[in-house]
């Protein structure tokens, strides 16, 4: 579906076909130029209070956040798959995030869905009895694999909700109340993953640490020209790089 609406813009036809020499706009290719636009994205830690304690600020971090960050390498122990720079282990986990509720009733969501599994080649079975996104395992082949997604990095957290895979969560407190939980059901869930008995100070205290990891305004850019959309009959389809 993304692949025809592509088709339908003849400068991002011509684009696509000087950039990746391909007839039309690939899916793959689409990926690779957005992810190639989000490695601009880069926050400055001059901007962000958790940059700015660690490089001496003391009063750069809130005494919640303090405490949150307490919890985040201790009692949490979020720092188990978050740290480093980008407060991320670059691994992969099945965390048993639950179903979002458009699974079940958004049409074009399950369209994607299923056409994402039939693309990826899983069998037959699979095809009929699931629209889950299986992550990891789409690449290794592994059953053991199914549900496992690379750690994502915590910087602009604040600024960039929903959250999880799938978009399931719509606010921190419900990802905090997720892993406070022990994470959710499923196959192959990441040991880590244990109820932590958080108090409800204590996941303010966590969220207000998480918000830190972010740039005090969000990085925002103009928005860009989108280009004409024309029918597919339409001569410009068939336009060549000048």
């Amino acid at each position: 579906m993304m692949e025809m609406r592509l088709r339908l813009v003849p400068e991002y036809v011509i684009r696509f076909r000087e950039v990746f020499g391909t007839e039309w706009p690939r899916l793959q290719h689409a990926w690779q130029a957005i992810a190639a636009f989000q490695r601009t994205l880069v926050s400055d830690p001059k901007k962000v209070p958790f940059d700015r304690w660690l490089a001496g600020d003391a009063a750069a971090l809130s005494a919640a956040a303090q405490r949150g960050y307490a919890l985040f390498i201790g009692k949490a122990g979020c720092v188990q798959c978050h740290a480093g720079p980008l407060l991320s282990d670059q691994s992969f986990h099945a965390l048993g995030v639950p179903r979002h509720a458009q699974a079940g009733s958004n049409p074009l969501v399950q369209i994607t869905a299923r056409w994402q599994n039939l693309q990826r080649g899983v069998s037959e079975v699979q095809y009929q009895s699931s629209d889950e996104d299986l992550g990891l395992a789409y690449l290794t082949r592994n059953p053991a694999d199914a549900g496992r997604f690379r750690t994502p990095s915590l910087r602009e957290l604040r600024h960039t909700a929903p959250y999880m895979h799938n978009g399931v969560f719509a606010t921190l407190h419900e990802v905090v109340d997720f892993f406070d939980r022990g994470g959710g059901e499923g196959a192959n869930k990441a040991p880590q993953l244990r109820p932590l008995g958080l108090s409800a100070a204590e996941k303010k205290d966590l969220v207000a640490f998480l918000e830190s990891l972010s740039m005090d305004q969000p990085l925002l850019l103009a928005p860009p020209r989108v280009p004409e959309s024309k029918p597919l009959a339409d001569g410009g389809m068939n336009a060549r790089p000048r």
